[in-house]
């Protein structure tokens, strides 16, 4: 699969707010102990838990 400029965890990151939402997911990850892809995982997986409820 090729990736396109800006793809990280097969989203695609763009402008300066996505560049934040980038860091701050990256800063996450570092904290964590956990890839990029993983923490984009839990937060996705955390956030869809907590609004089924």
């Amino acid at each position: 699969m090729k990736k396109e400029h800006g793809q990280v965890t097969g989203l695609i990151w763009r402008g300066a707010a996505d560049l934040t939402t980038y860091q701050k997911l990256r800063d996450y990850a570092a904290a964590h102990e956990l890839s990029v892809a993983t923490a984009a995982k839990q937060i996705i997986k955390q956030t869809l838990d907590a609004i089924e409820r």
